[in-house]
């Protein structure tokens, strides 16, 4: 899931999970949105905005003229951009937040697909319903039960460099910078 870094009050990097379809920027720490600004409502709103496409999710930052928002730097051109992974949204008034695609490891119900789906530790095939975690990094799909403990049996995913420990927090923090 989408997430925003913010400053909490102690002046520390806070992880804020992006489970609206909306957010108006301009407070802080950023709220999810109702309903959207109408065109009577103050220019000066910045709002992220959840778009969704054939499956996939993406954010666009929208602001009026009457604010100054920079990503990575560089003036928001003509009051919309799409932003990606790690992104620098600096906002007049309000201050300084790092967007991120990043998701944990975590184990959840496998929802099912459209074809079989076999994991890539153990070869059996990962059930509608069963225990299982999807590789934050790679997308792939691995059982995780007492009986098929897949995902945590190595240090690392099969396919990619993803960590399999479940406690293991983001890969990318803005102290890192």
């Amino acid at each position: 899931m989408a997430h925003l870094w913010v400053k909490n009050g102690s002046e520390q990097w806070a992880v804020l999970p992006l489970e609206a379809d909306a957010f108006v920027l301009t407070t802080n720490p950023p709220k999810p949105v109702r309903n959207l600004p109408g065109a009577s409502e103050s220019v000066s709103t910045v709002v992220l905005l959840r778009q969704l496409r054939a499956e996939e999710i993406s954010w666009v930052l929208v602001s009026g003229r009457e604010r100054d928002v920079r990503i990575n730097g560089a003036q928001l051109a003509l009051g919309v951009q799409r932003v990606a992974d790690r992104d620098e949204i600096n906002i007049e008034g309000v201050g300084t937040l790092y967007f991120s695609t990043e998701s944990l490891a975590r184990v959840e119900q496998f929802p099912g697909a459209a074809q079989d789906l076999y994991c890539p530790r153990c070869k059996q095939a990962v059930e509608s319903g069963s225990a299982a975690v999807k590789c934050p990094q790679c997308r792939t799909w691995y059982h995780q039960t007492e009986e098929l403990p897949c995902w945590s049996y190595s240090e690392t995913c099969a396919l990619c460099p993803q960590t399999t420990d479940l406690k293991a927090g983001f890969r990318w923090t803005p102290e890192e910078l």
